[in-house]
């Protein structure tokens, strides 16, 4: 993956980053998997504590994540553009990416995204998590409206862009792949 440049961008997305954008929600969709693949059931369901996630509810929260935060996309951008809004935001594209990927800070989720199993499996979570990437990254590839002129209501950050959003959504999945591979390295984690 390559670096963002900090800076607030006005105006409509670049084809470079239109091409980070794609870049990184292919990356981070290959990197969940490779962060679950052939691991047993044991290990799918261990839980370094009571109060922590196994790797299978891990990846059951990405996909619930994935649906919700793609469905304020699409909510964001159904609104009128806002130009004006722009100068309401703070924060830059750069500083969204690093601070959802960081581990250093975690916030409660909200219940509609707290794991349940309502996917039934590792396979059902990353089937759900696979279709609405996909969408996304279609998405991604063929929107002509201006992301930077709608925007998307975050519980930590407040209001981001739209296209921040797409780094939200692509940045979440690797700060849940680095949980799974602290859960591996955890006390306790089955051996093969």
């Amino acid at each position: 993956m390559q670096n963002l440049q900090p800076g607030l961008s006005n105006g409509p997305i670049s084809d470079a980053e239109r091409a980070y954008a794609i870049d990184v929600l292919q990356t981070t969709q290959t990197a969940l998997h490779e962060a679950v693949t052939g691991l047993t059931d044991a290990q799918l369901n261990f839980k370094p504590a009571e109060d922590r996630w196994s790797i299978a509810e891990n990846v059951e929260h990405v996909a619930l994540v994935e649906a919700g935060i793609f469905g304020g996309i699409q909510k964001g951008m159904s609104y009128p553009a806002n130009p004006d809004k722009r100068a309401e935001l703070t924060l830059d594209d750069v500083y969204v990416v690093k601070a959802v990927r960081s581990r250093t800070v975690s916030l409660p989720a909200p219940d509609p995204f707290v794991p349940t199993g309502q996917f039934g499996s590792l396979e059902g979570s990353l089937a759900a998590f696979d279709a609405r990437r996909a969408e996304a990254i279609q998405y991604t590839q063929t929107v002509t409206d201006d992301l930077r002129t709608h925007y998307f209501r975050h519980i930590a950050f407040g209001w981001i862009d739209c296209f921040q959003a797409i780094l939200l959504l692509a940045s979440h999945g690797e700060r849940h792949r680095k949980q799974i591979e602290e859960v591996k390295t955890s006390m306790g984690f089955p051996g093969v």
